[in-house]
């Protein structure tokens, strides 16, 4: 037995230096976690940080019971008046299509708050008999189930520390949606050859896998045939519907490309110099685009009234359908899987779709992203097209209830924005 761990601490070295671990990088690598971002506060904006609040809890016993009707209204009443509507009409700024999944990238990268807590916990959406969607004519009521998100263990104990939900990714903007938010899970992406992300079916497609350890999971609501597999992402949601799975491998064609750059120029670099190289590059073109600069007076930690109502907005820009353009922007059409044909990709058919026939070679993906990138999304307004808002009610609408938030007229009126009276006045000042 002491003979075997000798010879497993001996080889040591060699397993180290084989995975880059010694290699000569003479600067600090970017952490995966977000831990030390600050130096006085370790762990502000790092993985499983509880989430900010701007305004107290409104909890029904002040600690975690949420708020239900009859003292708010019923969620599902409130989608069929005020986020109903005509859909197909055009962005005021022209935003395309694929800003809208760049948006839901971004987002992706900063929140993600959604793992269910355990014990499980449930909310539940009482649905009206002449619902258009889901009314019945049954005697029994209809009841849509939404679970509760897991929260911080060290809070939900007492008035005056209520429970608070966590934030499962960094804050920090640190390519964790592309890479992971911890090691081991950039270790499972890479081949740990030439500093590039594992490849699969062709070179500029990520690896599949059906390993239930890295990627979010949900059911095929198609139930079709075929392999079960999901792409491999540091977004573990990437896979949630063909358009993020499209903005995900973006990124991933964008890091093995500056890798493989990176080789040619500086050949005799180990595949840890060309991976930290190329994945510091990769972070600093995603900074780049979206933000001014470092805010050093800004916390970078992610507030429940944000997560549970701002991100909402990109919603409204969702479309119905999206079309597919070639590389000489002719019109391609989207394949069923009935192996129909229609003129473009019904939104509410692409969720969790393991074998979609418009995402199965590396041209699918290009023509894809040509189509997006030349679509104008929907307008910025209240309006959510039933694709989301039918069919994917209790994710959207109920999505503040486990933060427990207070009301938005309350938070409207409290926060030191320009006051409001109405709803049209709200949108009429942009």
């Amino acid at each position: 037995m002491m003979i075997h761990i000798y010879y497993s601490v001996a080889k040591l070295p060699l397993i180290l230096n084989q995975t880059g671990a010694n290699s000569a990088i003479a600067w600090e690598v970017q952490r995966y976690d977000g831990w030390y971002n600050n130096l006085a506060d370790h762990n502000r904006g790092a993985t499983g940080a509880a989430l900010v609040r701007l305004f107290p809890a409104q909890y029904t016993d002040g600690v975690y019971l949420p708020r239900q009707e009859p003292h708010l209204p019923n969620p599902r009443q409130i989608s069929n008046i005020a986020m109903s509507g005509q859909s197909g009409l055009l962005s005021y700024r022209n935003r395309s299509v694929l800003s809208v999944a760049f948006g839901y990238h971004v987002w992706s990268e900063i929140s993600e708050s959604r793992r269910p807590g355990c014990p499980p916990e449930f909310l539940h959406i009482k649905v009206q008999k002449e619902d258009p969607v889901f009314g019945s004519n049954s005697s029994q009521p209809v009841l849509l189930q939404f679970q509760r998100a897991e929260w911080d263990l060290s809070t939900g104990n007492s008035p005056n520390n209520p429970r608070t939900q966590v934030n499962h990714v960094t804050a920090w903007i640190d390519g964790s949606s592309i890479y992971g938010s911890s090691s081991s899970w950039c270790d499972a992406l890479r081949v740990f050859s030439r500093g590039l992300l594992a490849s699969g079916s062709s070179q500029d497609m990520p690896r599949r896998s059906s390993s239930g350890y890295l990627m979010w999971s949900a059911p095929d609501p198609s139930t079709s045939p075929g392999s079960q597999e999901l792409y491999e992402f540091g977004n573990a949601w990437a896979n949630e519907n063909i358009f993020t799975v499209t903005e995900g491998i973006i990124w991933f064609r964008y890091h093995n490309y500056l890798a493989s750059k990176l080789h040619k120029e500086h050949p005799s670099w180990s595949d840890e110099e060309l991976f930290q190289n190329a994945r510091k590059r990769v972070i600093a073109t995603f900074q780049h685009r979206l933000s001014a600069g470092y805010q050093k007076y800004v916390d970078p930690g992610i507030s429940a009234e944000f997560e549970a109502a701002a991100v909402r907005f990109g919603l409204t820009l969702a479309p119905p359908g999206v079309y597919k353009r070639n590389r000489t922007c002719h019109y391609k059409s989207a394949v069923n899987n009935d192996a129909s044909k229609s003129p473009g990709l019904r939104l509410c058919n692409t969720f969790w779709n393991r074998n979609n026939p418009n995402m199965q070679s590396s041209q699918d993906v290009d023509e894809l992203i040509m189509g997006m990138a030349s679509q104008i999304a929907e307008r910025e307004d209240n309006i959510i097209v039933e694709d989301l808002r039918g069919w994917f009610f209790q994710i959207i609408e109920w999505r503040s209830k486990p933060y427990v938030t207070p009301h938005f007229m309350m938070s409207f009126w409290t926060s030191p924005v320009q006051r409001r009276a109405t709803f049209k006045e709200m949108y009429s000042s942009g």
